[in-house]
């Protein structure tokens, strides 16, 4: 079925939904919510490419099929969870898990492709999701101890019949015999999820496929096969939910896209027992701890803003590991932490949008942008003036909102994102 209905979602703070909104309207475009999730929007009215915005731009939006918001959703970690993303890029569904597990949480995510994992991280950045860290692994084979997690998200490889308003060929590429490796690396990944969470934790798996082979007869295995327990998922208000294809299957959803967003198919699962994780002992994260108080940093730059963890570097690169990462993750696995900029002779300086380092309420030195145009104006190459002289990067704000670091030459102001 057809389906034009555009979305995305807010990455910010409850208290800076309307200055993001600002932006969005402010360069022309409209949209209204989604009655599922606070942050997700419909657009209405495109200008020109959203992913061109400004708000795009710094990462204060995200957009993303609603029906790829609902397995974080559905999973619904709370603040200060860890989770494990077995199959992350692009990164929606990692960088949403990210904002609901919040400062406090950690997100792992693993992806087994160097173009694609190369993409993950690059909009984890654009998010500033500094409470993940990144592997390069085939998720069946992760050096993971068994029963480490609580909570795994599984949204694995599959036919993506359910997006055939955007991939009408996929039905075609992805039949009969074609589709078997899929359903066998499906089945792989979730016997490995399997071994992964501690008794009593929970998984949500998911597809963009209408196939029932990889949707009811996959939870099958998992529940018949494996020994996972199938708990109910709430239906989420705005979407159209089918009948399950198979008996006994209460509480999945097969959201059929008539009511917008693509074909997608999840079910929670739940690891019978309850016991608290079994953690290997400190991690060895590439590369040697810094502190960059010792070195030559701007005056904007904010460490307390950071969460709970130690600075790296690694290639010149200035890297965050989170402590969960720290204390749970074993030495054998090969792991990336969040950059935070450069390190050359000493001298630290921010990446641009690692809004990260800024302080919540700017000092004397940011530049505080009022206006839309303004902002857009600086963005284009146009240098602005500011009341006192001085040296950059300095922190840039959209009012009251943090956006990232831009710099400054005497009494001008020049955006580079370099």
């Amino acid at each position: 079925m057809k389906n034009d209905l555009r979305t995305f979602r807010l990455v910010c703070s409850e208290s800076h939904v309307t200055a993001v909104e600002e932006l969005l309207l402010g360069q022309g475009f409209r949209f209204r919510p989604e009655p599922f999730y606070s942050m997700a929007r419909i657009l209405e009215e495109e200008p020109f490419p959203l992913g061109e915005s400004i708000a795009a731009r710094f990462g204060r939006i995200y957009i993303q099929d609603r029906s790829s918001m609902l397995p974080p959703l559905m999973l619904a970690p709370e603040k200060g969870d860890q989770v494990l993303d077995m199959c992350a890029a692009p990164g929606s569904k990692t960088g949403l898990l990210s904002r609901l597990v919040g400062r406090d949480g950690f997100v792992l995510a693993s992806e087994p492709s160097s173009d694609r994992l190369s993409l993950l991280r690059q909009n984890l950045r654009k998010t500033q999701s500094v409470n993940t860290a990144t592997v390069h692994y085939e998720s069946q084979k992760l050096p993971l101890p068994p029963e480490s997690w609580k909570i795994i998200q599984l949204d694995p490889p599959c036919s993506g019949w359910g997006t055939l308003n955007k991939n009408p060929k996929a039905m075609d590429l992805w039949k009969d015999e074609k589709i078997v490796p899929l359903i066998n690396l499906q089945r792989l990944l979730l016997t490995k999820a399997y071994e992964l969470l501690a008794p009593g934790g929970k998984l949500v798996y998911s597809t963009c496929t209408t196939n029932v082979q990889e949707n009811e007869e996959q939870t099958r295995f998992a529940t018949e096969e494996l020994g996972f327990e199938l708990f109910k998922l709430a239906h989420p208000e705005g979407f159209t939910i089918s009948e399950p294809l198979l008996p006994g299957m209460d509480g999945v959803l097969r959201v059929d896209g008539s009511g917008g967003g693509q074909g997608f198919y999840l079910c929670g699962l739940r690891k019978p027992g309850n016991a608290e994780p079994v953690y290997p002992g400190t991690s060895n994260p590439p590369g040697s701890r810094i502190n960059l108080k010792k070195t030559e940093f701007p005056e904007a730059v904010d460490l307390s803003a950071l969460p709970d963890g130690e600075i790296y570097e690694f290639r010149d690169k200035a890297m965050f590991m989170n402590r969960h990462a720290l204390n749970i993750l074993p030495a054998e696995l090969r792991w990336q932490g969040f950059p935070l900029g450069k390190i050359a002779k000493n001298r630290f300086r921010p990446d641009p949008y690692a809004r990260c380092l800024l302080p919540e309420k700017p000092d004397s030195s940011a530049l505080v942008i009022e206006n839309v145009q303004d902002l857009a104006n600086l963005l284009s190459g146009q240098s602005l003036s500011g009341p006192a002289k001085g040296k950059g990067p300095v922190g840039l704000y959209y009012k009251d909102m943090l956006l990232g670091f831009t710099g400054k030459k005497g009494n001008r102001y020049i955006w580079t994102d370099k």
